[in-house]
């Protein structure tokens, strides 16, 4: 099972992120707020996790 830790959620928020600008220069909202939902997720869950 993947470790899920303070660096696996910054790096995959980071990888939604430019995702998200993406499909904002490309006029796609159904994308842009779809993967809004998965980054506020993402955020919650690093809130969450204890630092080490």
């Amino acid at each position: 099972m993947k470790k899920i830790d303070v660096a696996y959620l910054s790096k995959k928020i980071n990888q939604l992120n430019k995702k998200i600008h993406r499909a904002e220069e490309q006029g796609n909202k159904n994308r842009v707020w779809w993967r809004k939902m998965k980054l506020d997720k993402l955020k919650s869950n690093l809130k969450g996790t204890p630092k080490p």
